[in-house]
């Protein structure tokens, strides 16, 4: 279990460092503090350089180069530039993530380098496609060793899709020990993969319960076959059979909420003894379930061997932690408050999180 972590010029964090961290933690701060971003640095650092987890996230923010920088490869370039802290490219640009653990000490670098044509070749020799190739690369070095050892740039200082699709490079891909839970939730292929792998096993129990905190009524959930001529819709895939019903109903016609928690339910039984990593927790959840859900969380997390990190701005989510009150010192839960500019988390243990709630002491 990761106890604290180190960023050095990734986006926002010219150098920062959060400590004192337990098995579930809530990251609280105003809007552009960096909440998001040490959730984002904690996936790179747990995907040791598989190039995918950068392009999700480049992705998801929509960081990809403007215009048809060569006509030859229409497909998107995402632009790493904002990775660095003053969003510039030039060779040397650097950041690390790097952890505390009870166990062995882990770290994560990506820079710009430049390479010889001879030193592009041994690395990418299958990315010859009759253009001038450029000498940049994205150098990715750690401990554990990084899957890749460096992800190829274009010309325009981008990456182009080709840098997830090279059995070479990625021969060594793992299994993911961590799930990010964006905004937007897991997407329905996702989240039906992911529950193939735990329908009919005790698993299934979990994600059960998780409904029912908003609505004690339903019975049963099941994964929805597809239809192949159509893509899945974005809430697709997925139908629950509700007491006083005859017929299961599409679970997207039940809210915001009910996805959300069944987006975070499966996602934590696909994570032992790694990640579960939560932007804007909240999101679409009633004040009035807010403690049941960290129970369910909390209690999970200690089962799968999880350790939690999410983010909110709200009031009653963080107040809404009180409730869990657990007395195992092993299983630590926190409050770090992250400011802008500032070099350290200021974190909150667990007393003084119940403190703050009876009190109405303002923490965020």
């Amino acid at each position: 279990m990761i106890s604290s972590i180190q960023l050095q010029g990734y986006r926002g964090f010219g150098k920062f460092e959060m400590n004192g961290l337990g098995r579930l933690n809530l990251l609280v701060g105003t809007n552009n503090s960096g909440k998001t971003s040490v959730l984002e640095a904690l996936y790179l650092l747990n995907s040791r350089g598989d190039p995918s987890a950068l392009w999700q996230l480049l992705w998801r923010r929509g960081e990809r180069l403007a215009g048809d920088r060569n006509p030859r490869r229409p497909q998107p370039e995402l632009d790493i530039c904002h990775l660095f802290t003053g969003h510039e490219l030039q060779v040397g640009a650097k950041f690390t993530v790097s952890a505390r653990s009870h166990g062995p000490d882990q770290s994560i670098s990506f820079a710009v380098a430049e390479v010889t044509a001879k030193e592009r070749a041994e690395l990418f020799s299958h990315d010859d496609d009759g253009t001038l190739p450029s000498r940049l690369v994205l150098q990715i070095k750690g401990s554990p060793a990084p899957l890749v050892p460096a992800v190829p740039l274009s010309r325009a200082g981008g990456i182009l899709v080709e840098a997830l699709e090279s059995p070479r490079r990625l021969r060594r891909r793992t299994t993911d020990s961590a799930q990010f839970v964006t905004t937007e939730s897991l997407t329905s292929d996702e989240l039906v993969s992911h529950w193939d792998k735990i329908a009919l096993t005790p698993d299934e129990n979990l994600v059960l319960k998780a409904l029912q905190f908003l609505d004690p009524n339903i019975e049963r959930i099941a994964a929805q076959a597809a239809n192949p001529y159509f893509s899945a819709p974005s809430r697709g895939g997925f139908i629950v059979k509700s007491r006083g019903f005859e017929h299961p109903v599409p679970i997207g016609s039940m809210g915001d909420g009910m996805w959300r928690m069944l987006a975070m339910a499966i996602a934590i039984t696909q994570c032992r003894n790694g990640l579960l990593l939560v932007d804007e927790i909240d999101t679409g959840l009633h004040y009035t379930v807010m403690g049941e859900m960290w129970k369910l969380i909390f209690n999970a997390a200690k089962e799968f061997n999880v350790q939690v990190f999410a983010t909110t701005h709200s009031y009653d989510c963080v107040y809404s932690l009180a409730c869990v009150n657990d007395s195992d010192p092993a299983h630590p839960i926190t409050v770090q408050r992250i400011e802008m500019g500032k070099l350290r988390a200021i974190p909150y243990s667990e007393n003084e999180i119940r403190v703050a709630a009876e009190r109405e002491i303002e923490v965020r």
